[in-house]
């Protein structure tokens, strides 16, 4: 006996099946109908953009680096950003250091040298982390690449005052500097270059001594003597990839549950029993090559793991922080050597300086948060007058094994400096941004 359904009988008022001898491909169209109206169901609701409102903090430029804690121990978050602090919920604005004079714009031939004014602020990074262990959150603020790191002492609520300052690292480098959970044991640490003379750099993390007001160790990943990268700048300088320029991030590579670091020049494969007993091997993979076939010297920003297209192993994202270019880095794994094929996200935004991840609504799929860092070369790096974007990327599953990265523009007038965080203000249960620049300090709430 054939078998179909009829799909026309009506009883008090309802449609409803029954069953009678016809072909089977009556049954095949009906059950067809069906995936397509749950496919179409699945795809809108993945591809609904998330909508921000955006909160003018400060348009004075104080920063290009940001980040929130509670300062004051008031229940509420504060945002941190270079020389000072604002004051939740109304944001008042108190200085941690002497709030500096930044012009923040194409250089100016008429202004005399030594007038006391700079064209950057002192801070593409901030932290904050109670380093004295003495119940208040201090601030760190990486100051420009090749400058120093600083912590800063909280005053234990005499906020009309300046700030105690301590040197924490002489010179640093590498223009992603981050504060990451690099053994997974909960205790973050900073990961940036750091300068040893004779023009070299190690990449290292930095543990902080019993007495912190003294200089910060630095425990080497990579040695310049043993990985041998150079760059031609006013003479020459010698480092270890991630020691220094551009391009820094942390993602477990090979999946075997350790956070490697990231660079553009290749990983290092975390081999360390702990933080105690350290080791490191290093994979040269040339992502900036990759990224730019010209090989003209292509910078990235932050850069993160994560297995996009769903085939089981995990890739990378980057992006260009001068010029023009958002990118992911297929994994194609062969045995057991790791390669990875370019995937362009898009060619349309420049001097995408940072980039955040966060699961932004909640449904497990991380999105990325990325934005034009405003003047970055003051004029000189292709696109630097586009429009002041903040973003972000979200990755679509289309099918097994492959993925849509799918760009959603936040606002056009804003842009993101060179650190994006996230926080939850209002605590609606939903994620906000918070960027300072040359535009300013913002936050995005989220509706």
């Amino acid at each position: 006996m054939r078998l179909s359904f009829h799909l026309y009988r009506y009883k008090f008022g309802l449609v409803t099946p029954t069953l009678r001898t016809s072909t089977l491909e009556s049954m095949k169209i009906f059950l067809s109908s069906i995936y397509l109206l749950v496919s179409l169901n699945t795809a809108y609701s993945q591809t609904k953009k998330i909508s921000f409102d955006k909160v003018v903090i400060d348009s004075t430029y104080v920063s290009e680096g940001v980040t929130t804690g509670d300062i004051d121990r008031d229940g509420l978050m504060d945002i941190i950003a270079g020389d000072v602090w604002y004051k939740a919920p109304d944001w008042k604005r108190y200085e941690i250091r002497p709030l500096g004079l930044y012009y923040g714009m194409m250089p100016d031939p008429t202004r005399p040298r030594g007038s006391g004014a700079s064209y950057y602020a002192r801070s593409i990074a901030n932290f904050v982390k109670d380093i004295d262990r003495d119940g208040w959150l201090d601030v760190i603020t990486m100051n420009t690449q090749g400058g120093p790191c600083y912590w800063y002492r909280n005053p234990a609520g005499k906020f009309n005052n300046l700030w105690q300052e301590y040197l924490a690292i002489e010179l640093f480098h590498n223009e992603s500097p981050q504060m990451v959970d690099i053994f997974s044991d909960g205790k973050p640490v900073i990961l940036a270059g750091n300068q040893i003379g004779n023009n070299k750099y190690t990449l290292s993390w930095f543990s902080i001594p019993d007495d912190p007001t003294q200089l910060w160790k630095a425990n080497v990943i990579g040695h310049p003597d043993t990985l041998t990268y150079s760059v031609k700048y006013r003479e020459t300088i010698y480092f270890a990839p991630g020691g220094m320029g551009h391009g820094l991030g942390i993602g477990d590579v090979n999946k075997d549950g350790k956070q490697d670091i990231l660079t553009a020049k290749g990983w290092y494969e975390n081999l360390s029993a702990n933080r105690d007993n350290t080791k490191w091997r290093f994979h040269a993979v040339p992502l900036d090559s990759l990224a730019d076939v010209e090989g003209r010297g292509l910078t990235f920003s932050h850069m993160h793991v994560n297995d996009f297209d769903g085939d089981g192993d995990n890739d990378i994202i980057g992006s260009s922080a001068h010029r023009y270019g958002l990118w992911w880095f297929e994994n194609q794994k062969k045995g057991k050597e790791i390669n990875f094929i370019k995937r362009e996200i898009s060619m349309a935004y420049s001097q995408l300086h940072s980039i955040a991840a966060t699961d932004l609504d909640k449904d497990g799929v991380l999105e990325y948060v990325t934005g034009k860092r405003y003047l970055a070369h003051l004029g000189k790096d292709p696109g630097e007058f586009d429009a002041a974007v903040i973003l972000y990327v979200r990755p679509e599953k289309i099918g097994k094994g492959k993925v849509q990265m799918q760009t959603h523009v936040i606002d056009e007038d804003s842009a993101s400096g060179t650190q994006i965080w996230f926080e939850d203000f209002n605590k609606d249960g939903k994620t906000d941004i918070v960027t300072s620049n040359k535009k300013g300090t913002r936050i995005f709430t989220q509706k």
